[in-house]
């Protein structure tokens, strides 16, 4: 029997040169013809049509990487400060540091808590997790749930061990989550930063390994003993001072980034930095990305901020960092460009500024630290940059994925129209084989992704619950910052597209 994958490498050959072959478009408007049917066998004939006639690749637009994608309806014209966040939005890591920040985890483990020495043979894999990934401490089980907590089954691994359905079904009745139940919220988190990553896959790979040779290590304890060196790392400062030492390995000039960020200025755009850096490894940053005098295209420069606490505590002051990069003790009255200032709170960022918070537009990494607050209970816009989106795009563009996403809807339409002639003995056959058919679709798709955990947006239906808590707190959101270049910052209204809800669909 020809594989799925032959089956539509072949198609596509035939689509490359027969260019007569319908695209997407023509299949919709069939399926109008086919809402009114009156037989099993008009959705069978519609069922050869769509695995004879695939749409060719070029009838399908390829989707733009570089786009600002938009949640909500926000007008540029409107904005009058932008702000950004330092880590992964104005500073794009490089892959290395995630390679670093495991192999100082590893390190840290070996020498402070006495673990085999043997760990410092363990490699990163980049490609296994992903944000958006939840995590059970208890059990050192990883999964993609979906909007609604709904665990999706090929996505659940003990360590690097998939689990089967029905050892998902036993750990998790139901195959959900309920994070709110006992407090199992502190059992299950989520990864929803790029430097959690290497640090949970350090506690999958140490787990698996300790596991497999020593036949004894608690999940929960593993976790803590790592979590306490990540923690070291960064309070002692090893993790910045080792990035400052080595600048190039994990930061690249980027005159896109200046180009930007003049052309703000000259549009009268106020830019600030808010960050949970100190002053001296962010400065070190952009010198490297953006030269010595990056300060003066700044308006107000604010680190250690300690996000989300800078948008909740109200009784934080603002220091004034010295020339000596040491905080100063005197009152902050008014914030001065060429002055860096920490800690501090957003009620007295409106003070001292003058600003009002519907005329900010705030960009970070981070969904909850840097965009839930502002965009929920302070009145400020938000954008989010997500750099999984470059690859995701990237996949979505592939012909095979997209041979493999047209026969999946239209088999979803089969699937959902069959069921209407129910319990018809026929109605029941082909709702299964069209069923089993879409498994074999899906799981073509998976094989086409570089996680095991597949995309970060969606599950196979639904949008996935990093996803949604995207949609909410970021209004817009893009993979690299210098995006925003191409929109007219005093006149562009981002303007989502108009989505059918379930009811208005015929």
């Amino acid at each position: 029997m020809i594989s799925r994958r032959a089956w539509c490498c072949s198609r596509l050959l035939s689509c490359t040169s027969s260019p007569k072959i319908s695209a997407p478009r023509c299949n919709r408007v069939h399926h109008k013809r086919l809402l009114g049917t009156t037989s099993i066998n008009d959705l069978v004939l519609h069922h050869k049509h769509i695995r004879s006639t695939v749409p060719c690749p070029s009838s399908v637009p390829a989707l733009d990487p570089s786009r600002v994608f938009t949640n909500s309806e926000l007008r540029l014209t409107d904005i009058e400060i932008i702000g950004f966040d330092y880590d992964y939005t104005l500073a794009p890591y490089t892959q290395a540091l995630e390679d670093t920040i495991f192999n100082m985890i590893i390190e840290g483990l070996v020498s402070s808590r006495h673990y085999p020495s043997s760990l410092s043979e363990l490699k990163y894999d980049p490609n296994f997790l992903s944000r958006g990934v939840h995590f059970d401490i208890l059990n050192g089980i990883f999964m993609k749930v979906d909007a609604y907590n709904r665990i999706q089954s090929e996505s659940v691994h003990q360590c690097f061990r998939q689990l089967p359905e029905e050892e998902i079904l036993q750990r998790y009745p139901g195959k959900r989550l309920f994070f709110s139940v006992h407090g199992d919220s502190k059992r299950f988190r989520q990864i929803v930063d790029i430097f959690q990553i290497p640090e949970l896959y350090a506690w999958c790979s140490v787990l698996n390994y300790l596991q497999s040779t020593q036949n004894s290590a608690h999940p929960v304890l593993v976790y803590e003993d790592i979590k306490n060196v990540t923690t070291e790392l960064h309070v002692q400062g090893t993790l910045h001072s080792h990035i400052m030492a080595n600048i190039g390995s994990y930061l690249e000039p980027d005159s896109k980034l200046v180009d930007m960020l003049e052309m703000l200025r000259r549009e009268k755009k106020q830019l600030f930095i808010l960050t949970n850096s100190p002053y001296e490894f962010v400065n070190v940053g952009m010198k490297h990305i953006m030269g010595a005098d990056w300060r003066s295209l700044f308006d107000v420069v604010v680190c250690l901020s300690k996000k989300p606490k800078f948008f909740e505590d109200k009784y934080r002051v603002f220091r004034r960092l010295t020339s000596h990069n040491t905080p100063a003790y005197g009152e902050v009255k008014e914030f001065k460009k060429g002055e860096v200032y920490c800690e501090g709170n957003v009620r007295d960022l409106h003070r001292l500024t003058g600003w009002d918070p519907c005329n900010i537009l705030y960009f970070g990494d981070q969904m909850y630290a840097d965009l839930a607050e502002p965009v929920l209970n302070q009145g400020w816009h938000t954008g989010a940059i997500i750099r999984e989106l470059e690859d995701e795009i990237g996949l979505q563009n592939t012909p095979e994925y997209q041979l493999n996403m047209h026969l999946l809807k239209e088999l979803n339409y089969l699937i959902r129209e069959v069921q209407r002639f129910l319990p018809d003995p026929t109605a029941v056959h082909f709702t299964e084989q069209w069923c089993t058919e879409r498994k074999q679709v899906r799981a073509e798709l998976r094989t086409l992704h570089k996680s095991v955990f597949c995309s970060t947006f969606r599950t196979h239906l639904m949008p996935t619950h990093f996803y949604r808590r995207l949609s909410r707190f970021a209004e817009i959101y893009t993979s690299d910052l210098t995006n925003l270049a191409q929109y007219n910052p005093s006149h562009y209204r981002f303007t989502p597209n108009r989505s059918d809800l379930p009811h208005e669909i015929n």
